[in-house]
């Protein structure tokens, strides 16, 4: 893979249907190869550098069932139902949904879709199997706002993305539409909170 891999758009891909980013995502032997830690070292630089809160493999053009997730504070104290997480990797991830906890909508954005945000609908609860780089076996259930994370994840591992997930009742529109919908509906002092995360995206960009 290249020494600086970038992140690929649906927008951009010459037929859609066939684009990486509409696949599902080939699953990783154990142990790990070189060129998959050059993968995941590559994934947790970009993740870091973007401020989170997710990135799957086929993002960076990477046929493989590699994700990695990092909630920072800011993230954490905007969102309902959230806490930090560091920086950690979820390899051939999935997951079965709890559907007696029932699902919720809320704002999403995809680091792989340019021109669309909205709401969209996800499980409160779930329960998720995956490897860790050491190729241990996880089983849990897990809820709130990491739950939608990782829905969003290994949604990117099975060939979806937000506008797949998108339902007539949901709204969505432009990133900046969304963003200032998604401000609309905070508390004051959320309102602060996401005002500075905004700002923290521009100086990234």
């Amino acid at each position: 893979m290249p020494e600086s891999p970038k992140i690929i758009f649906i927008e951009d891909a010459t037929n859609p249907k066939q684009s990486i980013l509409k696949l599902k995502s080939a699953l990783v032997k154990f142990p790990l190869s070189e060129e998959d830690k050059d993968v995941i070292s590559a994934m947790k630089k970009m993740l870091f550098e973007l401020g989170g809160t997710g990135l799957a493999a086929p993002q960076i053009n990477v046929h493989k069932n590699i994700t990695a997730i990092y909630i920072p504070e800011i993230t954490a104290s905007i969102r309902e139902n959230a806490k930090e997480y560091p920086l950690h990797v979820l390899i051939n991830a999935e997951y079965e949904p709890i559907e007696e906890d029932g699902k919720n909508s809320d704002f999403e954005a995809c680091y792989s879709v340019k021109t669309v945000a909205g709401e969209v609908p996800r499980y409160n609860s779930i329960k998720v199997r995956y490897q860790t780089e050491e190729g241990e076996e996880i089983s849990k259930i897990e809820t709130g706002f990491y739950a939608r994370v990782l829905q969003h994840e290994i949604d990117h591992l099975n060939g979806l993305l937000i506008i797949d997930r998108f339902t007539s009742d949901c709204l969505h529109g432009s990133f900046e539409e969304m963003m200032e919908a998604r401000r609309q509906s905070l508390t004051v002092e959320k309102r602060v909170l996401l005002d500075k995360w905004l700002e923290e995206k521009k100086k990234k960009a």
